[in-house]
């Protein structure tokens, strides 16, 4: 016990130095234009001064229960982050970084039955997908559409990645899946 807490310590000491490079951190916003490109309950929940508002205390009601929620938002953040920048290294450490904070949720008290599980599933999905890993991104999918068939931006996103992979019989069949699932009376 005491050797891993030794490890532990040297460990931060070299990340403190910079001997090691920390190369999957996320960031967390900080401003109001930090929160724009954010669901309103991140800002709502989590920004200074929004603690224990009537808002933040509304929106931990309705998503009590799910562990881990600001690691979502950072993870989102951090994906945003990832695009303004030319450089590919520091694009794949931010994609990384919000990469791990997206599933920490899942693996820490989120319910099966959590009505944000399949937006966040899509967008773990998306992160794999700039990430290039295509396989794990086709399985964030396909999670999202099993948990809500008729949510149209995973089946797009399904059959982007299977064009990708010059699969196009299998993109126009979730394309096709997709309709058949969101199929409305016509209104006219």
């Amino acid at each position: 016990m005491k050797s891993n807490l030794y490890i532990n310590i040297l460990k931060v000491v070299f990340y403190c130095s910079g001997l090691i490079p920390n190369l999957a951190s996320a960031e967390y916003p900080k401003t109001d234009l930090d929160y724009m490109g954010l669901p309103i309950f991140c800002k709502e929940m989590h920004q200074e001064g929004n603690v224990g508002t009537a808002r933040a205390q509304m929106w931990e009601k309705r998503l009590a229960g799910n562990g881990g929620i600001h690691h979502y938002c950072a993870g989102l953040f951090t994906y945003n982050l990832a695009w303004q920048t030319s450089d590919k290294t520091e694009r794949k450490s931010r994609l990384k970084g919000a990469l791990a904070e997206m599933i920490y949720p899942l693996h820490h008290g989120i319910s099966p039955n959590f009505v944000l599980l399949p937006k966040m599933y899509y967008d773990i999905g998306k992160v794999h997908e700039a990430l290039e890993d295509y396989k794990s991104a086709i399985e964030m999918y396909q999670k999202s559409i099993e948990r809500s068939p008729k949510t149209w931006m995973s089946y797009a996103a399904l059959s982007d990645i299977y064009l990708k992979l010059n699969k196009t019989s299998d993109a126009i069949t979730i394309l096709e899946q997709g309709l058949e699932k969101n199929r409305t009376p016509n209104l006219f």
